[in-house]
């Protein structure tokens, strides 16, 4: 990773950021002191298994289960407030997730998923941001597995004039790029080491998920259901506990650089 490039990304979100919020008076201001809020959304659910590994094992369960294990680690520190998409086995349309990020004001949305690649020996976790050109074949497939029809607006910009409003979405839309980038940096850097990665573990593709323009959001694909290796660590609580510490970690690490508060009004 290069210090420099990671330390100007990190400037650059902020400074994009101090520009939206001055030119949106009209918009609600929150209190400064309020604690972050993290949108924690475990994939797939209810008639929606995801990916199933050879044995039968669902995704759906395991990002449950990650899910709720990232929740408790991030309320233990007292320095979040945490909302999910979903806390149970039932169904949410993507769209619905991404809407719920919106009406809690989320500063963070992380999607858990696990992959399923055409080759067993692949394992390891990576981490998605949004483009609309993926970073390669398997990424676009799994954008378009994932994907349904989903329709946003300019939501919070529809009390200014086009004008500002087009502004304001197009330094809003750069700055939060450039705070999932962020994200998703610390968290692969939380990782290494520990928790074991693909050998490209950052990746693109234009998942409707990631889609809202006003909260910075990364997709993690915790590891590969079709590696044997990789389905025994996603199905034992102890290592999905460590995930929930790093991750933990490396939202930390993105909050106390400020780049979290893209996010806020």
């Amino acid at each position: 990773m290069c210090l420099t490039c990671n330390l100007s990304r990190r400037r650059l979100a902020k400074t994009l950021l101090g520009a939206a919020a001055g030119m949106a008076l009209a918009r609600p201001v929150r209190a400064m002191a309020r604690l972050p809020v993290v949108m924690i959304d475990p994939g797939h659910g209810g008639y929606d298994p995801g990916a199933i590994a050879p044995d039968g094992v669902y995704e759906k369960d395991i990002t449950l289960a990650s899910g709720l294990d990232l929740r408790r680690a991030l309320l233990a520190t007292g320095r979040y407030r945490v909302h999910m998409t979903r806390m149970s086995d039932v169904f949410v349309p993507l769209d619905g997730r991404v809407k719920d990020a919106i009406a809690t004001k989320a500063d963070l949305f992380l999607s858990l998923h696990c992959d399923h690649l055409p080759e067993p020996d692949l394992r390891g976790a990576s981490v998605f941001t949004l483009s609309n050109t993926a970073s390669d074949t398997l990424a676009a497939g799994l954008a378009a597995d994932d994907n349904g029809p989903t329709n946003f607006g300019q939501g919070e910009f529809a009390d200014v004039s086009p004008q500002v409003a087009g502004i304001l979405a197009s330094l809003e839309t750069r700055a939060t790029r450039l705070g999932s980038a962020t994200l998703a940096q610390d968290i692969q850097n939380s990782f290494s080491g520990i928790v074991p990665l693909l050998p490209d573990p950052r990746r693109s593709a234009n998942f409707a998920v990631l889609r809202d323009p006003s909260t910075p959001s990364t997709l993690l694909e915790m590891g590969c259901l079709t590696n044997p290796l990789d389905e025994a660590l996603l199905k034992s609580p102890a290592h999905r506990r460590l995930m929930a510490e790093k991750l933990t970690s490396a939202i930390d690490m993105y909050f106390a650089s400020n780049a979290g508060r893209l996010g806020a009004g």
